[in-house]
């Protein structure tokens, strides 16, 4: 991230923990000791994009611990995701982290933003980005406290009731409606203060249609009526349309903290080693790179003991394998420290090439969405291989003749059946969310694609089959106990087996 925003952050930070204080007046009696006294709303906003793809916490967690070592992004010989085990730290860390850090933000500010001309185009973009964080959030988990959430701030609410999902996703759908709506390039906005589009209107009003793409499909199963019906809003209001709409927030590579990327810096700074981590490349993943001549994997892998990124040589970690075969971790392939690992390595909040594939799989089931499903799915591999070029140029770029290479030797199956263009799909975008194991995991959960292997492990609480959902925080049982035993009521006993509502 650029230096000029490092003095934003720190105000940002200090803003977001200045809190009212006792003082000797006998007016402060009456005044809401959770509010905020005189607030800095960019620097909040600020922070607010800083947190809502999570942190240190969260990544090194739930996501790299859990969920992409789940859909075989990743594999560690005792990590919980890959062996389906229970762990109350790494599987309660979103939800811990959600409401403490990123929806706290969030909310906290659109609690003290006066619903002025001045303010609105803030407003609605916290609007977009608490969707963004709501849906991780409840098809992580399931039914979670929504419409209750944050009221500690001015409706002393201290244990928010759980609503149900459905509930949940017909709101995220309004919500992402009305506030693409209603953002207007004529108002105010908050400037360099916004780090993903610099307060281009436009570009906000196609996140949040892209973002309302991305929540009508995954009602395809459950409500495939409104599902459509989102989905052909969505794209007739207009989604991203090349890599320069994608959302992206860039990092610095230190101090470590809010500035450095939060996938990357806990597992370069502790776990990397020199090719000594246990966390490497899961063998689903390498070998379906290397047997497609994908040009990608020498961007995204290397031996990093040697440095050697030659896709032939890159080697994956069978995800239920209890030892390193041949005993040396080095040979097992990490992911690029010189590209996608750089601790200053973007984040790719929301991509363009993922949105062809959602526009793409609408085409298949015969969805207005303009184009063929060949079309958005040619578009997306070649939009997934261009926007590599993010990571920096350590590693030469996908060229246009690698992509037509490629694209020629695996060719879209525009004779296939619905559900042969649906699993090529669904692959394709499981590559393009590496590092995105939350947003994978519920694809995988809707689709079933791409096709893997179970793990059937001793340690695991599931019996041999894949997850399909993450035990709640359990401090909700000491700080939440009554609603969060109806939420388990309703929706099933906290396992990891338990499908949530739209998982059909």
């Amino acid at each position: 991230m650029k230096n000029k925003y490092i003095k934003i952050f720190c105000i940002a930070i200090v803003s977001a923990m200045t809190f009212t204080a006792c003082d000797e007046g006998f007016e402060d009696l009456n005044k809401n000791p959770n509010a905020l006294i005189d607030p800095a709303p960019k620097s909040m906003f600020t922070l607010a994009e800083i947190y809502i793809d999570g942190q240190d916490y969260s990544n090194t967690r739930g996501n790299n611990g859990y969920a992409a070592q789940i859909v075989q992004h990743f594999s560690s010989l005792g990590g919980p995701g890959s062996k389906y085990s229970y762990s109350s730290e790494y599987s309660g860390s979103l939800f811990g982290e959600s409401y403490g850090k990123g929806l706290n933000q969030i909310l906290q500010l659109m609690s003290v933003l006066p619903e002025t001309a001045e303010n609105s185009n803030m407003i609605q973009a916290c609007r977009i980005m608490k969707v963004f964080m709501f849906q991780k959030l409840t098809d992580t988990y399931g039914e979670v406290p929504y419409f209750e959430a944050g009221q500690g701030f001015n409706g002393n609410i201290f244990a928010p009731k759980y609503d149900t999902q459905q509930v949940i996703y017909n709101d995220l759908l309004k919500e992402l409606d009305e506030a693409g709506d209603a953002l207007d390039a004529n108002k105010p906005f908050v400037g360099n203060a916004d780090l993903f589009y610099q307060s281009d209107v436009a570009k906000w009003k196609k996140f949040a249609n892209s973002l309302m793409l991305r929540v009508a499909m995954r009602l395809s199963k459950v409500d495939p009526a409104k599902s459509k019906q989102y989905v052909e809003k969505a794209f007739a209001k207009g989604v991203f349309n090349s890599n320069i709409d994608s959302a992206v927030l860039k990092h610095d590579a230190g101090p470590q903290g809010v500035r450095t990327n939060p996938i990357t810096s806990s597992w370069v700074i502790n776990d990397l080693n020199g090719g000594e981590s246990n966390i490497k490349y899961s063998k689903t993943f390498i070998d379906l790179l290397k047997n497609t001549n994908d040009p990608r994997l020498r961007v995204y892998a290397k031996l990093e003991a040697s440095g050697n990124n030659n896709p032939a040589d890159q080697q994956g970690l069978a995800n239920d394998a209890k030892e390193f075969p041949g005993g040396d971790k080095k040979l097992f392939s990490d992911p690029n420290t010189s590209t996608v690992l750089r601790l200053d390595a973007p984040t790719l909040i929301m991509s363009y090439a993922e949105v062809e594939f959602l526009l793409a799989e609408a085409a298949a089931k015969g969805w207005n969405v303009s184009g063929t499903a060949q079309q958005h799915y040619e578009d997306g591999v070649k939009g997934a291989m261009q926007i590599l070029s993010i990571f920096g140029d350590k590693v030469p770029a996908v060229t246009i003749a690698e992509y037509n290479d490629y694209i020629t030797a695996n060719p879209f199956k525009a004779t296939g059946t619905e559900a042969e263009k649906i699993e090529q799909i669904i692959t394709q975008k499981w590559i393009v969310l590496l590092f995105n194991g939350f947003e994978a995991f519920s694809e995988w959960r809707r689709t079933g694609y791409p096709v893997l292997v179970p793990v059937n492990d001793p340690l695991g609480e599931t019996d041999g089959t894949i997850p399909r959902r993450l035990i709640y925080d359990q401090s909700e049982l000491i700080t939440n106990g009554a609603n969060y035993k109806e939420a388990i009521q309703r929706q099933g006993l906290d396992l990891m087996t338990t499908r949530i509502w739209w998982d059909k």
